[in-house]
């Protein structure tokens, strides 16, 4: 795993937030960004798409929020993914139990992992042993 990963954590829902803040505090991830929505993580990779040393590792999205959704963001960081010179990866993080949310999950590629929330602590250890080698 990367000595110290950028986590970003993109959710409007300030208790999966915390959850999410004290499994990774557990498991040593000290550079911990939440957001309350997308638009200003989006825009930030954009104009930040060469500072490697500022973007995400891996980003922890929701699905539903308001403004830009899940796939919304998706959509957008496609369009600037190809000039970054970084893999970032994206666990979806979701409370819905949808099939269509799944499928469509599935045609990004972008998205490394699905998960119906809360994450669980020995999930998200996997992710932060597995995702960032």
């Amino acid at each position: 795993m990367n000595q110290n990963p950028i986590v970003w954590i993109i959710d409007d829902d300030d208790i999966s937030k915390y959850v999410m803040k004290r499994y990774l505090n557990q498991l040593s991830v000290t550079e911990v960004i939440e957001f309350p929505d997308s638009v200003q993580p989006l825009k930030f990779i954009q104009d930040n798409y060469n500072s490697l040393d500022k973007l995400p590792d891996i980003i922890f999205l929701d699905l539903h929020m308001p403004i830009l959704n899940g796939f919304d963001f998706i959509k957008d960081f496609q369009m600037v993914a190809p000039k970054i010179d970084k893999k970032i990866n994206i666990v979806m993080l979701t409370s819905s139990i949808n099939a269509e949310d799944v499928d469509q999950a599935k045609t990004f590629h972008e998205i490394t992992d699905y998960f119906i929330k809360p994450i669980k602590h020995r999930d998200l250890a996997r992710i932060m042993k597995v995702e960032l080698k």
